[in-house]
């Protein structure tokens, strides 16, 4: 025999256990958001923001199925420094999500349920740059994706990001 696998449902292949066997095995693990200390995690998506400071973008990002916030973001300039400080929302533990942005010269990040993780990128050139999650994470994965316009140096463009918010200082963004 070379393959022996229901190719639909075959109820001779089931098995059943009571609950208690597997939920009292310490299968649930719930991660609270309210225990994250990271300096610059963003505890919902209300507190997603972008921030200038200098030639530093601060980019308080979450991460939750299906998609990031914010997932739009214009006004990096030629010469920034910018950090993405993604904070994944979910609490269950095995639903991690990934980040990366084409270009990046580091690696991406994995982020655990209820972590904030931290990535410093500067763009190379003017132009879009694509944002996205590395690590598959359920049905809409591919929805999870974003893009950041780079201007030149000097630009005017006002720092701007998809959830509706604008800030040219990090004064004005808090």
């Amino acid at each position: 025999m070379i393959l022996d696998f229901p190719t639909i449902g075959e109820p001779h292949y089931a098995q059943a256990a009571p609950a208690d066997l597997i939920r009292n095995n310490g299968q649930i693990k719930i991660f609270k958001i309210d225990e994250n200390k990271h300096p610059r995690v963003a505890k919902g998506e209300a507190e997603s923001k972008v921030v200038r400071e200098g030639n530093k973008v601060h980019v308080y990002m979450t991460a939750i199925r299906s998609h990031f916030a914010p997932d739009n973001i214009e006004g990096i300039r030629m010469g920034d420094e910018v950090y993405f400080h993604v904070t994944n929302l979910e609490q269950d533990w095995d639903v991690p999500h990934g980040f990366g942005i084409k270009g990046a010269n580091n690696a991406e990040l994995l982020i655990m349920p209820g972590e904030t993780t931290t990535l410093k990128w500067m763009p190379d050139r003017v132009g879009m740059y694509p944002m996205y999650c590395t690590d598959f994470c359920s049905a809409l994965h591919q929805e999870m994706q974003g893009y950041v316009r780079v201007s030149p140096a000097g630009s005017k463009t006002p720092l701007t990001f998809s959830v509706g918010k604008q800030a040219t200082s990090a004064k004005e963004a808090q």
